[in-house]
Order: structure tokens, then C-alpha cells, then sequence
């Protein structure tokens, strides 16, 4: 995880100013700050006729009564898309569009699927769901054999 965060907070970073002074030495300073605002706007504008879009797809798919999976996921990378597209330098703008644009986000999309049901296979990822009309539980605990030290029953009662 430390490697991870260096990498994002100290790497990164880096390496955008030495692309960014690069560009700044071979075409100027002020048209490399021009690029970078015209990237931002138009990247901003860009993903949210895309974040749009699919939330459309997505009120399309729940009013059918199914749930919005791809969508969802869809919609998460336009998000990471648009933040990297406002943030200054060209690594970052390169990732943002790739994750903006709609070819190469169904690509991402299938391959972030097949790393969560790898990970869901590992035991690496594990999804919880709660039911938040339900507040009153009891927990009782049996010594059955059939139950490992991991798991637990329950009751609960419903409260109107």
C-alpha cells in the first residue's frame, strides 16, 4: 500500500513536471499553460456529456427493473476520468481520456470486472449488503456442528 501511495503522491507528480517542462522548453511556457487549461475545459465538458449519458443508461436500466452493473462502473471511471482530466500535466490527461472515452472505457470496464470476480474468487474481495429497514437484530449464537467459528446466526423483527 506504501508503495501505492508513493507512486500516486510523489512519483506521479514528478514525472508530470519534468513532461510539463519539457513541452514548456520545446513550444513555450505560455502554450503549454494553454494546453493545459484547454485540456481541463474541454476534458470537464467531455465527461459530463459522458457521466450524463450514463445515468441516463442507468435510470434506462433500473426503470426495466435490472441492475446497472456495467454502468455503474462506467460512471465511476468517468468520474476518476474527469478529475484526471482537470488535473494539470499530460500523463494524467492521457489516462483521463482513455478512461472518458467510450471505446477503450468498455475495455477498462471488462478488465476491472474480471479483477473484482478474481479477487471475489481469492477471497480478496468481499461485498456486504445490509437492509437499513431492519434495525433491531438479535444475534444468537448456537455451537452446532455444522457452523465453522466464522459464522453466526441471527433473528431479527421488524419494526414499523
Amino acid at each position: 500500500m506504501f508503495g501505492i501511495l508513493f507512486l500516486l503522491f510523489t512519483v506521479i507528480p514528478a514525472l508530470e513536471l519534468f513532461f510539463l517542462f519539457k513541452v514548456g522548453s520545446i513550444i513555450g511556457g505560455m502554450n503549454t499553460v494553454f494546453i493545459v487549461i484547454i485540456t481541463g475545459i474541454v476534458g470537464a465538458a467531455f465527461a459530463k456529456s459522458q457521466g450524463l449519458s450514463i445515468l441516463a443508461k442507468i435510470q434506462n436500466e433500473t426503470q426495466k427493473g435490472k441492475i446497472p452493473g456495467d454502468e455503474i462502473i462506467q460512471g465511476l471511471m468517468i468520474f476518476a476520468g474527469g478529475i484526471l482530466l482537470i488535473t494539470p500535466g499530460f500523463m494524467t490527461d492521457i489516462f483521463g481520456l482513455s478512461l472518458v472515452m467510450p471505446g477503450t472505457r468498455h475495455l477498462l470496464t471488462s478488465m476491472a470486472k474480471a479483477l473484482v470476480l478474481k479477487g471475489m474468487k481469492n477471497g480478496n474481495v468481499q461485498f456486504y449488503s445490509t437492509n437499513t429497514g431492519f434495525y433491531s437484530q438479535t444475534k444468537q449464537y448456537h455451537s452446532d456442528s455444522h457452523l465453522d467459528s466464522n459464522t453466526f446466526e441471527a433473528e431479527f423483527t421488524e419494526k414499523n
